[in-house]
């Protein structure tokens, strides 16, 4: 499903070395050679930059607002990195309430901070991801979770046991807009890719 995203060098947002996934190299991020073109390099500097900028709210809300995006998506790539970020992204959420947000996220530690004391907008899906590849959700991590209407994502090494097409068949995502569902509690997607198989493979048998 092709749609806007607003992206953060994995690196610098610090989602590579905290996340499992970053630190077996099978994170899709860090197997795609186009993460090293100048032009991407820009981008995210540019929204490394105004992610910690006081205009970061005001100004993301102006352009989605005048683009007319019915649907988008916040981090392709990269990952909240702090409280604040989180409290600004759901900040322009709130003022854009016909669209549509996707937001997966590994951060449990800054959600907990935010939902003692703020809601997650109605327009949002937020879909946190297992701590652990090839692993389900944790049952005490969904029973704290789900009840603020938070939804999941997990991983598995087996194409067969994964609900998400385009992961195994390796085509685009099409008008498949499963991620984007809260009535999908679940998104089970296959780590995929010659280098992260083998890079999954390489982690197992260092565990």
């Amino acid at each position: 499903m092709p749609v806007p995203t607003f992206d953060l060098d994995v690196e610098k947002c610090g989602c590579a070395a905290n996340c499992e996934y970053g630190t077996a190299k099978v994170c899709y991020v860090l197997n795609n050679p186009n993460e090293n073109y100048p032009s991407r390099k820009k981008l995210l500097e540019r929204n490394w930059k105004l992610i910690n900028s006081p205009a970061f709210v005001a100004v993301m809300t102006k352009q989605i607002r005048q683009q007319r995006i019915n649907d988008f998506r916040w981090f392709g790539s990269g990952d909240v990195f702090d409280l604040e970020s989180l409290e600004k992204i759901m900040q322009v959420c709130k003022n854009l309430p016909r669209v549509r947000f996707w937001f997966p996220t590994s951060r449990d530690g800054f959600l907990i901070q935010f939902l003692q004391k703020n809601k997650i907008p109605k327009n949002v899906t937020l879909r946190l991801s297992s701590p652990k590849i090839d692993h389900p959700i944790p049952d005490a991590m969904k029973e704290y979770f789900a009840p603020f209407g938070v939804v999941f994502s997990e991983t598995t090494s087996d194409p067969a046991e994964s609900n998400c097409s385009a992961s195994v068949d390796g085509s685009n995502c099409g008008d498949c807009d499963h991620c984007w569902n809260p009535e999908h509690q679940i998104t089970k997607y296959w780590i995929h890719g010659k280098k992260a198989q083998k890079n999954l493979m390489q982690f197992t048998e260092r565990k």
